[in-house]
């Protein structure tokens, strides 16, 4: 199979996509976009989608939008309807399909498929707002700091209503080992385990990196980049971020004259970042992360916080380095000891392959064919 073909597909029972609302370019966006080149004749249901704010590969798809969604022109907009696009979600109406596959973070999972149809959720994580709420400041929720007050104070009646409608859900896919483990915890229910892909072949190796440390992700609270910011201040370290998000501003303010904002990047854009950079930095504590996996196939190390999805995607002084803290002393000594270091491209390069796309489109295909 090359690249420009599609996984063949003999299924051939009635199948629909759903996904929590297209509004960004980030790793769960990603995912559905792939599982949608798997079933090319799935149509996509979602809250909102904005052409203009995620992936353009969206364009050439069938999408279905929830009512009012045309009157939303940007992320903030969408998220203060929260509760609208919940009540859609529990009604759509999806009684013509036989499969139904959703990808879920916080939404799409809700929906209310018909007994007769196959549920088959790719749970990208618990809802974090629900059950890791002290991540966001007010800034990077809807109604500020009143919003995640009132999330707190309703959180044992949402929790319940969570935990309640995950249950109905029979078939689960977990995006990493990490996220099994918390869907196990928090729901009681067993997830398999289908890694999020890249396709390796589309990025090259640098022969001659670059002088600059980079983060590329959303610039929200719980991503941790001001942390990644004063560490580089602190070294007067050439850091280049890419990504866009509601903390930005706050985080030019603290910037110094070291660190470069690129705003949200392209594909092509990313590649030539990823290959040419000294390392990548990955403060936060993510479900699984496509950032690492992404920089690795670039062949160029990871500096990543010992958590969550990382700990599945770097192999310590072999791709990358830890460290053990979220805080500014932390990622320095890790800045400094991965300077003292030296690492080989090709190992790392090869590391991400196990996250290839032929491999996610095998999987997936050979997941839902069960239910033929």
């Amino acid at each position: 199979m090359t690249r420009n073909e599609q996984p063949a597909s003999n299924i051939q029972k009635r199948i629909a996509i759903v996904h929590d609302a297209l509004v960004v370019a980030a790793g769960s966006e990603r995912v559905a976009l792939n599982i949608s080149n798997i079933f090319p004749s799935a149509p996509i249901y979602t809250s909102v989608y904005l052409p203009e704010n995620t992936f353009p590969e969206f364009k050439d798809k069938e999408i279905h939008t929830l009512p009012f969604a045309g009157a939303i022109k940007n992320e903030r907009q969408f998220k203060r309807l929260f509760p609208w696009w919940y009540l859609g979600f529990s009604r759509l109406d999806l009684s013509q399909y036989d499969i139904i596959i959703s990808s879920a973070n916080y939404l799409a999972k809700y929906i209310n498929p018909p007994e007769t149809s196959t549920h088959i959720c790719y749970l990208h994580n618990p809802t974090r707002f629900l059950w890791k709420p002290t991540v966001y400041s007010g800034q990077s929720v809807p109604y500020g700091k009143a919003g995640l007050l009132l999330v707190r104070l309703l959180l044992p009646i949402l929790r319940k209503i969570d935990v309640k409608k995950t249950r109905k859900i029979t078939h689960i896919i977990a995006n990493s080992k990490n996220i099994a483990r918390q869907i196990q915890e928090i729901y009681h229910l067993k997830a398999d385990v289908i890694y999020p892909p890249i396709d390796v072949d589309a990025f090259s190796v640098s022969q001659k990196p670059g002088d600059y440390y980079l983060y590329v992700g959303r610039l929200i609270s719980h991503k941790h980049v001001d942390l990644t910011i004063r560490a580089c201040n602190r070294l007067n370290r050439k850091l280049i971020i890419a990504g866009d998000g509601f903390e930005r501003a706050n985080l030019e303010k603290i910037a110094g004259s070291s660190i470069q904002f690129v705003g949200r990047a392209t594909d092509d854009q990313l590649k030539t970042l990823y290959s040419n950079c000294r390392a990548l930095l990955f403060p936060s504590d993510e479900d699984f992360g496509l950032v690492p996996v992404e920089a690795q196939a670039s062949g160029r190390p990871v500096i990543a916080y010992r958590s969550g999805g990382a700990l599945e995607t770097v192999i310590e002084s072999q791709t990358g380095v830890f460290f053990d803290e979220q805080n500014q002393d932390s990622i320095v000594r890790a800045i400094l000891k991965f300077e003292s270091m030296e690492f080989d491209p090709a190992v790392i390069r090869e590391n991400a392959k196990r996250f290839d796309l032929k491999n996610f489109e095998k999987q997936i295909l050979a997941y839902v064919q069960q239910f033929e």
